[in-house]
């Protein structure tokens, strides 16, 4: 990767729609340049486009971090069980106090303590939770988060 590299990177993170043209006269190279270099990035997976949807203006408003603790050996299941979850789009495994890391996107407080109690509590090899309500996303977009499963489930909702 190179400078080329990074600012097209860098533009498509703004517009991800933007043509090959656009792009080749922004930085100063032929469309064919840009179209040759996107192939290559996408090729390596080190660049992918995709859609992000503003889930805040599809009413999930909601948005919180939970850190898991499990019992022992069960982590990969409790894993394995959360991703299971419409609402949990995102886990991973961390260090620290924790063994999971979950995001968890609602429509009301009511609806995260629903999920809190129905989905995730009844889970036996869960030993603790610690629940971070997010109140302002200072950096960053909803494009850190995995949607998906989300908006299937939106998507079988419509008439």
């Amino acid at each position: 990767m190179d400078k080329i590299d990074l600012r097209i990177i860098k533009e498509l993170q703004k517009d991800g729609r933007g043509s090959y043209a656009d792009l080749g006269r922004m930085l100063g190279v032929v469309e064919g340049t840009v179209r040759k270099r996107v192939k290559h990035l996408l090729d390596e997976h080190i660049l992918k486009v995709v859609a992000v949807p503003n889930m805040s203006k599809m009413g999930y408003t909601l948005m919180s971090i939970m850190g898991i603790q499990t019992s022992g050996a069960d982590v990969r299941k409790v894993a394995d069980t959360l991703i299971q979850s419409e609402h949990i789009c995102y886990v991973a495994y961390v260090t620290g106090r924790f063994d999971l890391i979950a995001f968890i996107l609602a429509r009301s407080p009511e609806e995260l303590s629903w999920i809190i109690e129905g989905e995730i509590r009844v889970i036996s090899s869960i030993e603790r939770t610690e629940t971070f309500v997010s109140l302002d996303i200072l950096k960053g977009t909803w494009g850190v988060i995995d949607t998906v499963q989300l908006i299937e489930r939106m998507h079988s909702d419509l008439p």
